[in-house]
């Protein structure tokens, strides 16, 4: 009887060292995901704060450079750079403006327009942008998009209308 015991004892303490290890990686799991879902949406908005800031400066072309392919193939570079400048600083006589970046939050199987590939995961931002020109002070907002393509997180902007 004695030898039972220590073998039920036994039993009753691997089961629960295993049930500990178990628990503990399960835990690890849950913070490593949280905190990869988290360090996500930060890089988002560290990238689109990015290429404001950039457009803010007048740095069409490094801002050109953080979209994404699908966008790049809109927009040659050359003509983005012009474009963006006229419009912006030649039509509406500004230099520079200020922004806000709003709260990013997860989509998915989104499309720039009806003829591209559905991205994965992508991040929607609101972007407001206060110009104060020769027409008077006006905000701008524009809902952005940053997804991840390769190992770099690159902006969209929606072409289509949600259906």
């Amino acid at each position: 009887m004695l030898f039972r015991r220590r073998s039920a004892s036994a039993f009753v303490r691997r089961l629960l060292y295993f049930a500990l290890i178990g628990g503990l990686l399960w835990l690890l799991w849950l913070g490593l995901h949280g905190v990869m879902s988290a360090n996500e949406d930060e890089q988002a908005v560290k990238t689109l704060n990015e290429f404001y800031t950039m457009e803010q400066s007048g740095n069409f072309g490094g801002s050109w450079e953080l979209f994404h392919t699908q966008m790049k193939k809109r927009f040659g570079k050359s003509t983005y750079v012009q474009q963006r400048a006229h419009v912006f600083m030649q039509d509406m006589g500004t230099d520079t403006y200020t922004f806000e970046l709003g709260e990013p939050q997860a989509e998915y199987d989104i499309r720039t327009d009806q003829n591209e590939d559905e991205l994965g995961k992508a991040y929607r931002i609101p972007v407001t942008q206060h110009y104060k020109t020769r027409f008077g002070t006006f905000d701008m907002v524009q809902p952005c998009y940053v997804a991840q393509e390769g190992e770099q997180w690159r902006v969209l902007w929606i072409y289509k209308e949600k259906e």
